[in-house]
């Protein structure tokens, strides 16, 4: 095919030449035809090509005509044509190896860049599995720490209240006793109270029982009592239902921001806005206090920001963060609405039908 496309290519040449003489040049033609003989077929064809155009140029356009004997004066001229032609031929074909190898090249490129593409969503889908895994991990065990403080040590501390008042109670103690006593009970109530909080702050019940707004208005005003910052929550088109992994990473990222602002903004007021709509739920976090340089977080991010990167990747959320020195922070984390709806129970029964 590649041979014989060649010779047609010469053929259409010579063809075209004997139809319109006065308006092609029949050189021009001829070396036409074997440059996209050469472009088409290769080098081995293009060189039959130029040969035949060679003959074929001789005999249909170098006088004498129709005779393979051309006059001594037309020897250069032919010469010419040869040299051109076999030029075109190997230059054209050269060029076409050259292309196609590039386009080879290209495609085994692209080959590659597909598979490590693969290997990449791979491995970003492994690592947001054991991401998923590990925060999985972690809130098991504070909600295990958390009931063990709550069910096992506040209550061996309001048993040891009990049995000071008790001892407080008996008629022969002596007054400075007495006092001694007070103080600790005084003691003990206040290591129960903060066993308490800690209880609660490793595992909101608030969260699990009333959902996301009332567990993030019951951490700010307690983080606005410890702290003495005043915090402004409020919230809008909020759905009802929400999947238990979201809230728990919003609940967890309103946590660690306010614990960031306590430590590093020295602000005296924030704001908290959780905000829903047809894209998803926004979670936005902002105060008035130093700020930071946000280039920071590149080479020098907390383990908190770490952590509400993480928390957010699993549930396929985004994190972004706004910052200058002196002007304040904000915080915005956002959820899809795809993953911010819990799954339809109805859809759980028939992925389970047989």
């Amino acid at each position: 095919m590649r041979y014989g496309g060649a010779l047609v290519c010469v053929a259409v040449g010579v063809l075209i030449a004997r139809i319109l003489p006065p308006i092609f040049d029949p050189t021009v033609l001829l070396l036409m035809a074997v440059v996209v003989a050469a472009w088409f077929s290769g080098l081995v064809p293009a060189l039959l090509a130029s040969v035949v155009a060679t003959l074929a140029f001789d005999y249909y356009f170098t006088p004498p005509l129709y005779t393979l004997r051309p006059d001594l004066v037309h020897l250069p001229r032919l010469a010419v044509f040869i040299m051109f032609a076999t030029l075109f031929a190997t230059t054209s074909a050269a060029r076409r190896r050259a292309e196609q190898s590039l386009r080879e090249a290209r495609d085994q490129l692209e080959i590659r860049v597909r598979e490590r593409t693969a290997d990449l969503t791979r491995a970003n889908e492994a690592l947001e599995d054991l991401a998923g895994r590990l925060i999985h991990a972690q809130e098991e065990e504070r909600s295990r720490i958390g009931r063990e403080l709550h069910d096992h040590i506040s209550q061996t501390l309001g048993i040891l209240t009990i049995k000071i008042d008790q001892l407080r109670g008996e008629a022969a103690i002596p007054d400075d006793l007495a006092g001694s006593l007070d103080n600790l009970r005084e003691d003990t109530v206040a290591v129960a109270d903060d066993v308490h909080r800690l209880s609660h702050r490793l595992h909101s019940s608030t969260l699990d029982y009333l959902g996301l707004v009332p567990a993030l208005q019951k951490l700010i005003d307690e983080f606005s009592g410890r702290h003495g910052i005043a915090i402004d929550f409020t919230h809008e088109s909020v759905p009802q239902t929400l999947s238990s992994d979201v809230s728990l990473c919003l609940f967890r990222v309103t946590e660690e921001s306010l614990t960031n602002m306590a430590k590093h903004s020295r602000a005296t007021a924030g704001r908290v806005h959780l905000r829903g709509n047809d894209d998803g739920l926004s979670l936005t976090i902002q105060d008035s206090g130093a700020g930071f340089d946000p280039a920071d977080l590149d080479t020098r991010a907390g383990l908190g920001f770490v952590s509400m990167r993480e928390r957010l990747r699993v549930v396929h959320g985004t994190l972004r963060v706004e910052s200058a020195r002196d002007r304040g922070t904000s915080i915005e984390a956002t959820i899809p609405a795809s993953a911010a709806t819990p799954p339809n129970p109805n859809d759980l029964n028939d992925s389970n039908d047989f």
